[in-house]
């Protein structure tokens, strides 16, 4: 079996302790005119793990990977499985005329794999594997927060498998916030269906980015008389422009995971991906 990394496989090196193993190195280059070099300086054995996950540059990440599984094909690799801690494009399924299927594409350019694995992928595939770090986030705010009277809100109805998830763990209700996406940019947040009124709020969402939605959601939980608010995140893909903003709007603290690395990336999701590598 080979774990190799990739530009951003560095979960690779925590997967590969499990198994007391340590990761295939490869060769991958970015030229000086942009393209992409990639080599693989020896032979695969039988099972090969690659690790990339995609932020940032996930169009980069996404060629760079099919050139890998390709290499490895040709070298004779028996299987071929993708980690992808962050997979981008999980919600890209066009619903306006002229739109681009996105996600059907992504999927076409990573068949050269037999399986992929990622963490907190919610697009509508049965090629893609999901694992949920909600948990992992859920018992790290439990440990090492001192919650009052909790509640477990999450973005909109979509959140609620996970968020089912996150309250059972802390041991609280849970709700949702109701919201209009005026753009990428902007939010308006119309209701939260739970009463907040002097209790702990933790925002629990797959990805954070722009932190529009966690900004307004803060700033409408202090009104409504939220106490402390944190917000807990998998995948966070924001600036420390953005987390400023986050902490002005009235947060408490953001916690996230090892599937992009951040500096609030407190929870690794290493094992429970090392729990779908057969070695």
């Amino acid at each position: 079996m080979n774990i190799i990394p990739g530009t951003n496989g560095e979960l690779a090196l925590k997967i590969s302790r499990f198994f007391g193993v340590s990761p295939s190195y490869i060769q991958v280059e970015k030229l000086p005119y942009g393209e992409k070099y990639v080599r693989i300086p020896f032979e695969p054995e039988g099972k090969v793990y690659v690790v990339n996950t995609f932020f940032p540059y996930p169009d980069e990440i996404l060629f760079e990977s099919r050139l890998i599984g390709d290499i490895l094909r040709e070298r004779g690799a028996e299987e071929l499985v993708l980690i992808a801690p962050y997979l981008s494009y999980s919600r890209g399924i066009a619903s306006i005329f002229g739109e681009a299927r996105t996600f059907e594409t992504l999927m076409n350019i990573l068949d050269v794999y037999d399986r992929i694995i990622a963490v907190d992928f919610y697009g509508n595939t049965e090629k893609v594997e999901s694992v949920s770090a909600m948990p992992l986030l859920a018992e790290y705010i439990s440990e090492e927060c001192d919650l009052v009277d909790p509640v477990v809100l999450g973005p909109d109805e979509i959140s609620k498998e996970w968020i089912r998830y996150f309250a059972n763990i802390i041991e609280s209700d849970y709700g949702f916030i109701s919201k209009i996406r005026v753009d990428a940019q902007n939010v308006v947040v119309s209701r939260v269906n739970a009463d907040v009124n002097g209790r702990d709020v933790i925002i629990a969402d797959d990805i954070v980015a722009t932190g529009s939605t966690v900004v307004q959601s803060a700033k409408k939980l202090k009104s409504l008389g939220a106490r402390k608010i944190y917000v807990a995140a998998t995948h966070a893909l924001f600036s420390r422009q953005v987390y400023a903003d986050i902490l002005k709007a009235g947060v408490e603290d953001v916690i996230s995971t090892d599937t992009v690395l951040n500096f609030t990336s407190r929870v690794s999701v290493s094992e429970i991906i090392a729990d779908r590598v057969n070695f």
